[in-house]
């Protein structure tokens, strides 16, 4: 009884203990699910080694060094945890192995690691959390930073003539820090699995996926055809924008109507292990008594179920599918648990509980993160609004003194004046200038790019969200190129006829 595997496997050697704690997690709750059903311990083994899990490959071993080699459990645990390189897993395959061979029941075992593994779960998660918001202030921090070396090196162009490498090593410094940030926050953020992966999900996640793709196609080719053209940046980006926007939007809903889902698929199991006990009947016809107004969100999801099952269509499939069309990860492992556990004769008010409370825990961290996420959302977006105003103002303040110094000297007595006047910056020909405003727009972009990556990875979830958040900083640098050149412009040119 067991859905076909979803998810990419990794080895225990590639992953660290934080990435395991998730995997163990699961692992044990769903052990414990079918143990409670009074099935054997070799059922229990069996069962588990099915799992699309690190720690699956480890009780996959256990199984093969029991039915080849005819070792007995406890030896069989000990020999997987001493060649295991992971401390946790090899810590808990050592526990195990003791476990067993004192004759300690494996259910009762089983259910004081999930409760352990649980808490130590919740604990890493919240430290991760808390390192997650330490870094999303130094993030802001380096943005400011790099906003900073490009000013200075505008300003430096009207002080001293730095020369075209050491302004090129300072764009590529500034690059560098932009994407250093990224990687940060990408280590920082907690290890975890919140959507299906593809090609799998629900039917709005795998539609948007490759109509992102299309999105970022038609932004590209709009985007040259526009430069060719001859338009102007914020005719062009504000294009790009509106390219961009919907799609984004529509999976920025997308992902939040997953998290609700998320939220509502603890209480959705308890009512019904609950109905399906009290009532004496199977999951089926406990279903059809539910009512879904306490699930709205789910309510399509559960009515498909309940449609596929009235059927008579295979329940297992049926259970699969439901997990695997609401487009999250933990629902689906949340409705494996539960159907498997069932069953396999397992009372389904205990079963609920289990996975309610298995269930419920991850999507209130989840919650948490999506509240430290959401306050570094609105500042990321802020924070490039001005920053890319304030690069724009220093360049145009640039541009437009050597241009207000060329209008004051008499064309006639320029080169004189020049050579009196010791400011590099009227040296500069029209290449210097226009690598200057280069300097300027690729730091705007690549900020763009950076912050939208900074945003999607903090938040973790639906990765076409980038488009949105792409978007709205893109209308941002629009406003800036379109604006802050006229203002510099008028209050300037007003200064000198006044």
């Amino acid at each position: 009884m067991s859905f076909s595997k979803s998810s990419p496997k990794r080895t225990a050697s590639t992953s660290s203990d934080e990435e395991l704690s998730f995997d163990l997690y699961y692992q044990l709750v769903y052990m414990m699910a079918t143990a409670s059903s009074g099935i054997s311990r070799n059922r229990v083994f069996a069962l588990g080694s099915d799992l699309a899990s690190v720690v699956a490959d480890c009780v996959r071993d256990i199984e093969t060094l029991v039915r080849t080699m005819h070792y007995d459990y406890p030896t069989a645990c000990r020999i997987v945890g001493d060649r295991t390189s992971s401390r946790l897993l090899k810590s808990f395959l050592l526990r195990l192995s003791d476990a067993l061979d004192s004759g300690e029941p494996i259910r009762d075992f089983l259910t004081q690691e999930a409760h352990v593994q649980a808490d130590s779960y919740e604990n890493q998660y919240e430290r991760d959390l808390e390192s997650l918001k330490k870094w999303t202030d130094a993030y802001a921090s380096l943005v400011v930073s790099q906003a900073l070396i490009i000013i200075i090196s505008l300003i430096s162009t009207m002080i001293y003539n730095v020369g075209a490498g050491m302004t090129a090593g300072l764009v590529l410094l500034a690059i560098m820090m932009s994407f250093f940030g990224v990687w940060v926050l990408s280590r920082a953020a907690p290890k975890e699995q919140l959507i299906i992966a593809p090609p799998e999900g629900s039917q709005q996640q795998i539609r948007y996926r490759k109509l992102s793709l299309l999105s970022l196609g038609a932004a590209t080719l709009v985007g040259l055809v526009s430069r060719f053209a001859g338009a102007g940046w914020p005719l062009t980006l504000t294009l790009l924008s509106l390219i961009m926007a919907p799609l984004g939007v529509l999976s920025f809903l997308c992902d939040r109507n997953l998290a609700k889902k998320e939220e509502e698929i603890g209480p959705f199991l308890r009512s019904l292990g609950n109905m399906a006990t009290s009532t004496g009947t199977t999951l089926t016809e406990a279903l059809k008594q539910l009512d879904l107004q306490s699930f709205p969100t789910l309510a399509a999801d559960i009515g498909l179920l309940r449609t596929r099952l009235n059927a008579r269509s295979d329940p297992q499939l049926s259970w699969r599918k439901f997990g695997q069309e609401t487009g999250s990860d933990l629902i689906h492992r949340a409705a494996r648990i539960f159907y498997d556990a069932i069953s396999l004769g397992g009372d389904p008010d205990e079963i609920g509980a289990i996975c309610a409370a298995f269930s419920s825990k991850v999507a209130m961290l989840r919650a948490r993160r999506r509240i430290v996420a959401s306050s570094f959302n609105w500042l990321t977006l802020l924070m490039h609004g001005a920053l890319s105003a304030l690069m724009v103002l220093v360049l145009e303040i640039v541009l437009s003194f050597r241009s207000l110094i060329e209008t004051i000297i008499d064309p006639q007595q320029a080169q004189q004046a020049m050579q009196s006047i010791d400011i590099p910056l009227l040296r500069f020909n029209t290449g210097h200038m226009s690598m200057l405003s280069q300097i300027t727009i690729a730091m705007v972009l690549v900020l763009i790019a950076a912050n939208a990556l900074a945003i999607v990875t903090t938040d973790g979830g639906f990765k076409p969200k980038f488009l949105l958040w792409s978007a709205i900083m893109m209308l941002l640098s629009a406003v800036s190129f379109g604006i802050v050149p006229a203002v510099v412009h008028s209050i300037m040119w007003r200064t000198i006829s006044g």
